[in-house]
């Protein structure tokens, strides 16, 4: 009877065991995918704790094996990536670990999807395992412990960033593609932001505006949201909760019908606000709640794909003032409603093995109100204050349209680009001069990819475009990789520019706190930049070591700033061009893999700024560091992780009048989180527990330093709601 079993169980089908090819040991739960050359008929399968699998392997099969940290399989069965066992029934597949992401594909500002090392741009990459590891929720908590950014937080308008010493508003946030619109004094708020649906983000350093155009003269952040390409029936529900008084609970639903795949993702965040100091209605975080949902279709087949996509969000934002003295019986409540609502329409067809179209159209509407209400705190009876100045609504309309012709070839010695940019967008608000502005910027960009060698790449690129409220500047740029064994040069220079928003142009902002003047006579900001990597991939007694060099340059011409039009007047500011800002720097980071599980990432950067008020004529500088470790444990179903970064003391520039600058440092920090997460029944489970922001940092505060125009005020920054512990449980539903 065993005899016959087994007989017929080889009869039946072949059993595939997933082994890493680094130390021998088997790959849990790894995805199998066959697919038939012939019909293109598909079967998946998973593998289980000891990485097998029985799966029918039939002729004309292509056998495809993946697992997150490995490099994917790809190939006939029998290949010599993989081997028959003693069994003619065994199939074994050696996987080799995949240790710094230089096989993870990526798409920002690419001829078609690439893997990073293959990229003319130096891209960081940050996956899905990261995000996990890390228990980051928003864009603030990811790229608080990023290299050369730093965050920056205010207590009404959210959180924003710097890249490269320069501001937020130097940096295009992308999602898929599409620019993030509803920018609060220039800055997009991160913390609005969810993670929940991003399979990874890809984030080029470096002026990108002749393919992106405005706003990219720092950098891009593209969000790349997630796809199912395999599974018929996948979902997931992650609940969050951290001691400080946040609770979140969010849901992804995917459905795959043959060529069709329809998923769904919505959610709920609640923080109930947080002082030091907390004896009174006033919050210096303030308390918010935050719902978003979106619905995304993907259709593909044959060299077409089609992906539409529709997303919706709300904040609401509670800003609470002290009781009125003398009887402390009544106070203020402002609320701020914030609504995003976005379309996104994907098409890519490949025309031929070297030729293929891509199209993108979307709509975005952007909504920011504030109401204030008069309430007694005896009844708790609420009464909108009558007082018009008191309130505000804030639209925004963008309309984008981008495309592209693109030849690329695997051998061919020239590849080339052509598309346009189209991006239109329409203010409305009664602080809008005339009640409603619109700007328009149609652009045309060509580039050249020159392969005069199989290691040697020469990219010159350009852009041609007409804005409807500014002269437009012709923007090149001239990209250069070369590799020489394991080590890759990239240099690039770019010019870059920043159009002047409708805010700035025209919007006049006066209440109690703020008189804020639009300038109809500003010019778009220009600028230059040098960039140089250097990246080498080796090993040092046999384990994996990636080394990274950079060092950059930037000059920002015509930058736009806002300036205090009367020193006696703290509140009156105007916007204005203020001549010209410099940044230099560079910075070291290594990535290692001491022992096979685990990995320890480590970088040091020097940024130095320099503004042309600031008559010394001298750069000011500011120091950072990093250093990630994650240590897995029982067959990579737990992990135990460590994100450190510190902050060195940083210089804040602050305009007292139109030739007086005065330079102020805030006091550096530590901050580290400590994060612990296993993975229970088959990978269904995923429970994370750890503690945040364990140096318990909450306020920096700093000194003067006056300058030779100015001495200026001692200055403040809101950096963490102090110390907590958090509890993440993420239950996953997959059927093949």
């Amino acid at each position: 009877m065993l005899l016959c079993l087994c007989l017929y169980v080889q009869a039946q089908g072949t059993m595939i065991r997933v082994i890493d090819d680094s130390d021998n040991q088997p790959v849990p739960f790894c995805h199998i995918c066959l697919e038939n050359k012939e019909t293109g008929k598909q079967q998946y399968h998973v593998g289980d704790v000891n990485g097998e699998a029985l799966v029918e392997l039939g002729e004309n099969v292509i056998l495809s094996v993946s697992a997150i940290g490995y490099q994917r399989y790809l190939g006939d069965p029998g290949s010599h990536s993989g081997q028959m066992g003693s069994h003619p029934g065994l199939l074994e597949i050696y996987l080799k670990p995949n240790y710094f992401d230089l096989d993870e594909v990526v798409v920002t500002g690419q001829y078609k999807p690439v893997s990073v090392d293959k990229s003319i741009y130096d891209i960081r990459f940050i996956g899905k395992t990261r995000i996990e590891n890390q228990a980051a929720n928003t864009m603030t908590e990811l790229l608080s412990k990023e290299l050369n950014f730093k965050i920056n937080n205010d207590p009404s308008t959210g959180s924003s960033l710097n890249l490269q010493g320069m501001s937020g508003e130097n940096v295009k946030i992308l999602v898929d593609g599409v620019p993030v619109i509803g920018r609060l004094d220039g800055n997009i708020d991160l913390s609005q932001i969810n993670l929940e649906n991003v399979d990874h983000i890809e984030i080029i350093e470096g002026p990108m505006s002749v393919i992106y155009g405005s706003n990219a003269l720092a950098g891009v952040v593209n969000i790349i949201t997630t796809e199912n390409k395999y599974a018929r029936y996948k979902a997931n529900i992650h609940g969050y909760y951290e001691s400080v008084g946040v609770y979140n609970l969010n849901e992804n639903v995917d459905v795959r019908l043959g060529n069709h795949n329809i998923s769904y993702n919505g959610g709920r965040n609640f923080f109930g606000g947080y002082s030091l100091v907390d004896t009174s209605r006033s919050k210096e975080w303030k308390p918010k709640e935050q719902y978003n949902a979106g619905i995304t279709y993907r259709y593909a087949k044959n060299g077409t794909a089609l992906k539409y996509k529709v997303s919706f969000f709300r904040e609401n934002l509670l800003d609470r003032n002290n009781p009125f003295p003398p009887y402390h019986e009544k106070g203020n409540d402002t609320w701020f409603t914030t609504t995003r609502f976005n379309n996104s329409l994907h098409l890519n067809k490949k025309l031929s093995e070297s030729n293929d179209i891509h199209l993108l159209a979307a709509y975005s509407y952007y909504d920011r109100r504030k109401a204030k209400y008069l309430k007694d705190l005896t009844t708790l009876e609420s009464v909108l204050v009558t007082d018009p100045a008191e309130h505000d609504t804030s639209l925004f309309h963008a309309i984008t349209a981008r495309g592209g012709f693109n030849h690329a070839t695997e051998q061919g010695s020239l590849d080339y680009q052509a598309g346009f940019d189209i991006n239109t967008e329409y203010g409305q608000g009664k602080r809008m001069k005339n009640g409603e502005e619109y700007i328009g910027d149609y652009a045309l960009f060509a580039s050249i990819q020159w392969h005069p060698a199989r290691n040697f790449t020469f990219q010159p690129a350009l852009r041609v475009s007409y804005n409807t409220k500014y002269k437009s500047p012709l923007t090149p740029s001239l990209n250069i990789k070369y590799q020489q064994g394991k080590t890759i040069f990239r240099l690039s220079y770019a010019r870059g520019f920043r159009a002047p928003s409708l805010k700035e142009l025209y919007l006049n902002f006066y209440d109690s706190n703020h008189q804020i003047e639009g300038n109809e006579g500003l010019v778009a900001e220009r600028s230059h930049n040098y960039n140089m990597t250097v990246t080498n991939n080796s090993s040092i007694a046999d384990k994996p070591v990636e080394l990274k060099a950079k060092a950059y340059y930037n000059v920002i011409n015509d930058r736009i700033s806002l300036v205090q039009v009367d020193p006696d007047n703290p509140l009156h500011y105007k916007n204005a061009n203020t001549d010209h800002f410099e940044s230099m720097g560079g910075d070291l980071s290594m990535g290692v893999h001491p022992l096979r599980h685990l990995s320890v990432n480590a970088g040091v950067s020097y940024i130095g700024r320099k503004d042309s008020y600031y008559k010394t004529g001298n750069f000011v500088f500011s120091t950072s560091a990093i250093t990630n470790i994650t240590l897995k444990l029982l067959k990579n179903n737990a992990s135990v992780s460590m994100f450190y970064k510190y902050s060195g003391r940083y210089p804040v520039h602050t305009f007292v009048s139109d030739d007086e600058i005065s330079l102020n440092y805030l006091d550096a920090y530590h901050n580290m989180d400590i994060n612990f997460s296993v993975k229970l029944f088959r990978q269904q489970l995923r429970l994370t527990t750890g503690v945040k922001n364990l140096f318990d940092n909450t306020m920096l505060v700093g000194i003067s330093s006056g300058s030779g125009h100015g001495g200026g005020d001692g200055v403040s920054s809101l950096v963490g709601w102090g110390r907590t512990v958090f509890l993440g449980v993420n239950y996953y539903f997959t059927k093949y």
